[in-house]
């Protein structure tokens, strides 16, 4: 079962337990004529005063927490040069006044933990390269598109919440420009608007489409303001050109930016499949072990091989459609710094919330890894 489809699937099931009997209103029906109660009236006493209530605290609205993730994000990737002290205060401000976090974890259905950490996406601008080759329409009955546009809707809200600048989208064939996508909406317009057909020229179109306009040519005027989190989506292997030309695409990338002040740590790059080609996991693996780049690259298996192996992880893990779509865009340290926690990726590790402090324990939703 595809990305979208079993996210629909899980959606049709939470509506499946909702009760079948309509709720009669309060105060409905006929009530019975008033009676006293026997023996002798009870003892009237006053109410008691009325306690103040203690404010919960709320990780989502406390600006000292995100600024804590924010700072860690940015000492995590080296991104120093583009934060100097004091520039991340605003932003956790702004994450803290809109609810962007809750509104994320609420709409993706995600545990708290996880929301927590997408705030790292403020960190960055986003662009996708995303597959049109004909492939994507004629196998697997389009579901192919179907998770392409699950991706492009869910990725454009989530950076909304996080950036008001918004996603840039493009494609590996069409010249038609996605700017500044904010919204399930807009994503889902410029999908209807492409026709999927030609080849898959995954190297050729990132030098061309992203690196060269969005990255180069901002980096020779001085203009790069926030590093760039350049996000693949495709169904197979390359076709059009040579197979490492794309490794070629990400080892020019970084030696140009490691001659600037920007360093390489301005762009990361994440490849993602869609689809259940055997090619294309296969490519997949060969970019994630290709010893000059797999460093430099975070590969991301279709959703079912990535359920499978979270199933296999002990403990096991329900890897949901909207926890692949976090494993795909936040980045994190490759190592694990805490006590109880499963690696998911390179990019995302899911940390027991559990094993956290009881402050910041108050107000999160049960454990994704233990269920407590």
């Amino acid at each position: 079962m595809g990305l979208a489809a079993k996210l629909a699937a899980a959606q049709a099931n939470q509506g499946a337990y909702a009760s079948p009997y309509p709720q009669a209103p309060q105060g409905a029906g006929v009530s019975a004529p008033y009676a006293p109660p026997a023996g002798p009236p009870p003892q009237q006493y006053a109410p008691p005063p009325q306690q103040p209530a203690r404010p919960s605290f709320d990780p989502t609205r406390d600006v000292a927490t995100i600024l804590r993730i924010l700072e860690e994000g940015v000492k995590d990737q080296n991104l120093a040069y583009f934060f100097p002290q004091g520039s991340l205060q605003p932003i956790a401000q702004r994450i803290a006044q809109t609810g962007a976090i809750s509104t994320l974890a609420q709409a993706w259905q995600l545990p708290l933990e996880v929301a927590m950490d997408m705030a790292r996406l403020a960190l960055f601008d986003v662009s996708l390269l995303c597959d049109d080759s004909a492939s994507m329409s004629f196998a697997e009955n389009g579901s192919r598109i179907d998770d392409l546009r699950l991706v492009l809707s869910k990725v454009a809200l989530a950076a909304g919440l996080f950036d008001d600048d918004g996603i840039e989208i493009r494609w590996l064939n069409s010249k038609k420009e996605g700017n500044g996508i904010k919204t399930e909406a807009a994503a889902n317009e410029l999908l209807g608007r492409i026709k999927f057909n030609r080849a898959t020229p995954l190297g050729s179109s990132l030098r061309s489409k992203i690196l060269e306009p969005l990255v180069y040519k901002k980096v020779k005027k001085h203009a790069l303001k926030k590093p760039l989190l350049i996000v693949i989506i495709t169904d197979g292997e390359p076709t059009g050109e040579p197979r490492d030309t794309i490794v070629k695409a990400i080892m020019e990338a970084k030696q140009i930016l490691g001659k600037t002040p920007y360093t390489p740590d301005a762009v990361s790059f994440q490849l993602a499949q869609v689809g259940n080609d055997q090619e294309a996991r296969a490519f997949l693996e060969y970019i994630d072990t290709e010893p000059r780049i797999g460093s430099l690259v975070d590969c991301t298996s279709n959703y079912e091989i990535e359920c499978d192996n979270m199933a296999k992880a002990r403990p096991p893990v329900d890897l949901t459609p909207t926890l692949w779509l976090a494993k795909l865009l936040v980045s994190s340290p490759p190592r694990p710094i805490v006590v109880r926690s499963l690696t998911v990726s390179r990019s995302l590790t899911l940390v027991c919330s559990c094993s956290l402090d009881p402050f910041t324990r108050a107000g999160m939703l049960p454990c994704v890894l233990c269920r407590a």
